[in-house]
């Protein structure tokens, strides 16, 4: 479709990417700088009056706003202007609904449309008594207050679905912690790096697409030698997002709040303006669901930016909310990717080394089995009345192999 776009800012830099990624063509961009939208048009009455005649007889199919329009200026607009209006929030819906895949993506894409249709629907009910309006977001005509009532009961269909598919995600994790795996999520602003950073840590071949919100579905695979170390991409922060829009994505968002570690990649080439803006929406989103000791600021991109430049934005993040000091890595020449295996694997280091005596039993077999799998096994001696092993492990661990042998000595490893 062709845009026309409508800021109150002179920077439109990621406006004009989103309209990039949802395929769009920017017919062209419109400014009128001002403090605050126009309570009833977004722009003054002279600037709609000059965009209404600017339309007439040209190609242009939406006209979109640069910010938040009210239900009362979304349906002022279209009546004005005789074209589709969109904002900020409905440009980034339509790209999700275009990139969702999976079944879990496709629901929470469609219960955040329907979240963000049914204020305008009660607005042209409210403004056109039962009118006929093309569209909502699925093409044909409907009668407006009877599509409000289609919605009404769509949207606590998909709730009730989201619901079911929130604890058999939680079940899963909960399981992968049972048996000794620890969960890592990659975090950050919209195209910041994540599906490169999970391909290059785990030697997968993600998709990677320069475009915003290319990762709406969430991917989980093992880092490379790190077995037990689950690596989850997840979808990208956005700003300027009302509630129920991060409510919507809630059983995504829980892969990166009940994680074991938080990555949170920081695209180094970015202004530093547009770094501390992202940093501090990461922070809203992330703390204090997550504790701080419990993320690691990553810079990605670093082979974009010169040496001196790079240690400006490591000091940058040292003093956000975060407090720490970032690894700085590049997924194109891979400069920092051990370093920062190598503190992955040392946060989840095993805090103890036990010598157990278990018996030479069908439970003794299994138990050692399990360690295998949960733990590192050191050394097995078989002897004819047990068998001897030394592993690495969990406290949880050592407290059930309590249960089945005999743990002969238990020394501290550190914390790891």
């Amino acid at each position: 479709m062709k845009v026309l776009l409508v800021s109150l800012t002179r920077d439109v830099s990621e406006i004009t990417a989103l309209v990039r990624s949802a395929g769009h063509e920017l017919a062209d961009t419109v400014v009128q700088a001002r403090d605050a939208a126009d309570r009833r048009f977004f722009v003054g009455k002279g600037k709609l009056d000059e965009l209404a005649d600017r339309l007439e007889g040209s190609e242009v199919d939406v006209v979109l706003f640069n910010g938040e329009l009210h239900p009362s200026q979304h349906y002022t607009l279209e009546k004005r202007l005789k074209r589709q209006c969109y904002d900020r929030l409905r440009l980034i819906l339509e790209i999700f609904a275009e990139r969702a895949h999976g079944r879990e993506a496709k629901l929470q894409v469609e219960l955040a449309l329907l979240h963000y249709e049914t204020p305008l629907l009660r607005e042209w009910i409210h403004s056109a008594a039962v009118g006929e309006r093309p569209g909502f977001m699925a093409g044909g005509e409907y009668r407006v207050d009877a599509y409000l009532e289609t919605v009404k009961r769509r949207t606590r269909r998909i709730e009730e679905e989201l619901e079911l598919v929130r604890k058999e995600r939680g079940r899963r994790r909960a399981s992968r912690k049972d048996r000794g795996f620890h969960l890592v999520s990659l975090a950050g602003y919209a195209n910041a790096g994540k599906s490169s950073m999970l391909n290059v840590l785990t030697g997968e071949r993600v998709l990677v697409e320069e475009r915003m919100f290319s990762t709406l579905s969430t991917t989980t695979r093992a880092v490379q030698g790190r077995k037990r170390v689950l690596l989850t991409d997840t979808v990208g922060f956005v700003d300027q997002v009302p509630f129920w829009m991060v409510e919507a994505f809630h059983s995504t968002f829980e892969e990166i709040y009940d994680s074991d570690l938080v990555l949170l990649l920081v695209d180094a080439s970015d202004p530093e303006p547009e770094i501390l803006r992202k940093v501090r929406l990461a922070a809203r989103t992330l703390l204090p669901r997550v504790p701080s000791d419990r993320i690691l600021p990553v810079l990605t991109k670093a082979d974009l930016v010169p040496p001196d430049r790079l240690e400006d934005v490591a000091r940058l993040l040292e003093g956000s909310e975060f407090h720490a000091r970032p690894l700085a890595t590049s997924a194109e020449t891979r400069s920092g990717i051990p370093e920062l295996v190598d503190a992955i694997a040392g946060r989840f280091a095993f805090p103890l080394e036990v010598v157990v005596r278990l018996p030479v039993t069908p439970e003794g077999a299994a138990a050692l089995s399990r360690l295998y799998g949960s733990a590192e096994v050191l050394q097995v001696d078989y002897g004819p009345r047990y068998t001897e092993v030394r592993a690495r492990c969990r406290p949880e661990d050592a407290e059930r192999l309590e249960g089945i042998g005999r743990v002969v000595s238990r020394t501290p490893l550190g914390s790891g």
